[in-house]
């Protein structure tokens, strides 16, 4: 069996484009806090507010600043958790987003990271409302199942039965292999961190969509692996993914077994 290529080519991100700009970026130093009436906890603030500007010369000079601050960062995280106790009335969830208040090099991390998307879905996309238009992958499944209502008794989801056979009507949207499967997999995931990435709550996928991703996923206990390096590579995207506990898990456990490979 060979791969689907008119699948794969679907299921695939449009290719990094170099920018053409190339202006230099100047970063502008976000104004000093004077927040909570703590000298320590203010500069602590304002030197995440240097970190999220996500510009490398602002997060280098903030963590070095911060290597400054002799108080240990517990005792500065227990500290801001008390004030957003008490100026929040004690509200739950404003407390529990004092967690790793002090952690700067997590946030630094957590924040290249997340620039690192933002520049992959411009470079890839050209836009935000590029990012945001339907791919070819979401009109391709929105269509082939248009029409289709929803079930109640599975949560307001699709039955999966009727929407399988919907799918399986269009050959550009059936995995031939398993690794078709995590082809397509891979290919959701990063469209939805590269969303994500680049606007706050973007949101879940097109229902139709998440219908065709979970399809795949059902695949993956149904089509045979070739051999024993594509049965691993499913046992360890399942691992991954801590998605061995899912409805589908043992039959696919089942299928990389037995599957004939051998």
């Amino acid at each position: 069996m060979q791969d689907n290529q008119a699948f794969r080519a679907l299921f695939t991100l449009p290719p990094v484009q170099t920018s053409a700009s190339t202006a230099l970026s100047i970063p502008e130093t976000p104004v000093p806090k004077n927040e909570t009436g703590d000298r320590e906890l203010d500069a602590v603030l304002w030197l995440r507010d240097c970190i999220k500007t996500a510009h490398p010369a602002l997060i280098d000079k903030a963590l070095e600043a911060f290597k400054q601050i002799k108080t240990p960062a517990k005792d500065l995280e227990d500290r801001y958790s008390k004030y957003v106790a008490r100026v929040s009335n004690g509200h739950f969830a404003a407390v529990l987003m004092t967690f790793g208040f002090a952690n700067l090099e997590s946030l630094a991390k957590s924040t290249m990271e997340r620039q690192a998307r933002k520049d992959e879905a411009l470079s890839r996309f050209g836009s935000i409302d590029g990012l945001f238009a339907m791919t070819p992958a979401e009109t391709a499944c929105k269509a082939a199942l248009k029409g289709l209502r929803k079930d109640k008794e599975a949560l307001w989801g699709y039955d999966h039965a009727k929407a399988d056979a919907r799918f399986m009507k269009h050959p550009e949207l059936v995995p031939s292999t398993l690794a078709d499967c995590l082809h397509a997999n891979e290919y959701e995931r990063s469209l939805y961190w590269l969303r994500q990435a680049s606007v706050d709550m973007a949101g879940d996928h097109w229902p139709e969509f998440q219908e065709h991703v979970d399809f795949c996923f059902r695949q993956l206990a149904r089509i045979a692996p070739r051999n024993m390096a594509e049965a691993l590579a499913v046992f360890e995207y399942l691992e991954e993914h801590d998605a061995t506990g899912r409805t589908e898990g043992p039959a696919i456990i089942r299928n990389l077994i037995a599957g004939g490979w051998a």
